[in-house]
């Protein structure tokens, strides 16, 4: 028995069975074969993962990479993470994607993220820092500023009170 395309035949058998998900097989096949790992099967054929998605072997579709990495070339295997401080938006496709938080931003749980008020950060920080005893800040702040003469705070302040 000569099988159709993405089926395949056991010597013998007489009969034609489908390629599981994720493999595929030319006409007449005794076997079929699984996606390499940075492809996928698209309308009956294995192709290639396009940059800014990657596929494990075998796989019925590529995957978008995940914020704060990257695949820059087609055929990934696997995302590259951003270096630390950097972020990029989810499907990157290059390293030039990842970039540095603004000053009164930090990378908090993988995304710039505004500091709160009583904090700040200056560019590339992976944390917002509390402002001293003495200043304050509003949000999103990239310094504290220091109270006016005849007024104080504690640290981590959004207001100066008046003595």
């Amino acid at each position: 028995t000569s099988c159709a395309v993405n089926t395949f035949s056991i010597a013998g058998s007489g009969s034609c069975t489908g390629c599981a998900a994720g493999s595929t097989s030319a006409a007449g096949a005794t076997v079929c074969d699984v996606c390499a790992a940075g492809s996928a099967v698209v309308a009956g054929s294995c192709t290639q993962c396009v940059a800014g998605t990657y596929s494990l072997a075998g796989s019925t579709e590529c995957t978008q990479c995940a914020a704060n990495s990257y695949s820059a070339s087609a055929g990934a295997s696997t995302c590259t993470s951003c270096p630390g401080g950097l972020t990029s938006a989810a499907g990157s496709d290059s390293s030039d994607d990842c970039e540095v938080c603004s000053a009164g931003n930090a990378v908090i749980s993988g995304s710039c993220t505004q500091c709160d008020a009583g904090t700040y950060s200056v560019a590339g920080s992976t944390e917002c820092t509390s402002c001293a005893v003495n200043t304050f800040s509003i949000a999103g702040s990239g310094s504290c500023t220091g109270c006016a003469a005849g007024s104080t705070s504690a640290a981590g302040a959004t207001v100066c009170d008046v003595l």
